[in-house]
């Protein structure tokens, strides 16, 4: 089992080294071709390149080193430029390092001893999937979101926002449609019980909305059209039904509404009362 674990760790190892290797290259060719060719290029077109480049020349002239000069369009672009370099670099990379987990077995759900062989799979698993925001820096703010999640496997929906959520295993993770999480909210498909570790696929309907801060623990079930309220915890293996909402350990039905009463009611202002408490609601000039 040692000898095994030992194999993986350096498969690990190597991959990640190759993969930042490879993804480098066409992002370095690329570079050079940028650094060789933006002025040229684009002086060639014409109208306003060179009109900009001849009028600005005599005074970069007096002030800087030539080769600012003569690289005038790469210092002004360089930002962009860099940037479309860069990001070749991320695009690569994510494709290298979603070929290389294919190397480490997946684990199916249950649970599995701390330490053990299959818990050193887990975490060599989910290496990949938490390194790349690092190299990401930037771009993170872009690709920690849906498209990262959904790169690394997990199904998501039409219009559902991830936006600051946190999917500890989008390898376990299947989400609706029109879904939306707060700031931090966490979908995690793994938990650690004393020295076991405990996995499972979470699973969420459509129409869902998870709370800033709230974590949504491995096996949970939660049912279309359900609220999970802020800095609220739903356990393992929970079954949420449809249309309710879940705050304080508890699913709540949620009250329908109609369309009409739905569009008209007033932010912020009184809601309509029930008839009973219409009847207790004293007349104009009555005295409590």
């Amino acid at each position: 089992m040692r000898a095994r674990s030992l194999g993986y760790s350096a498969y690990m190892i190597l991959s990640i080294m190759a993969s930042l290797t490879i993804a480098a290259i066409p992002a370095i060719i690329l570079f050079a071709y940028v650094v060789q060719n933006t002025t040229t290029f684009l002086n060639s077109l014409g109208w306003p390149f060179v009109n900009i480049y001849e009028l600005a020349r005599p005074h970069l002239t007096t002030l800087f080193h030539p080769f600012i000069v003569d690289y005038f369009w790469l210092f002004v672009l360089f930002v962009p430029l860099g940037l479309t370099c860069y990001g070749v670099f991320l695009g690569t990379l994510l494709g290298m390092f979603k070929l290389s987990r294919r190397g480490i077995p997946f684990l199916e759900d249950g649970y599995y001893e701390a330490e053990s062989e299959s818990w050193l799979l887990y975490e060599f698993f989910e290496v990949y999937y938490v390194l790349f925001p690092y190299f990401a820096g930037f771009f993170s703010v872009f690709l920690d979101t849906k498209p990262r999640h959904q790169a690394f496997g997990a199904k998501i929906g039409k219009n559902t926002i991830i936006g600051n959520g946190r999917l500890f295993n989008p390898e376990r993770t299947i989400i609706g449609d029109n879904c939306f999480f707060g700031y931090d909210a966490i979908l995690s498909g793994h938990v650690y019980e004393g020295r076991r570790l405990y996995l499972k696929t979470v699973r969420l309907g459509n129409n869902v909305t998870v709370g800033a801060n709230a974590v949504v623990l491995p096996g949970v079930d939660i049912g279309d059209d359900v609220i999970i309220g802020a800095n609220t915890v739903v356990p393992k293996d929970a079954t949420i039904p449809p249309n309710t909402i879940w705050v304080h350990g508890k699913a709540i039905p949620r009250k329908p509404k109609s369309t009409i009463e739905a569009l008209h009611q007033p932010i912020g202002g009184p809601t309509a009362l029930e008839p009973d408490d219409a009847a207790d609601t004293p007349a104009e000039g009555e005295r409590l």
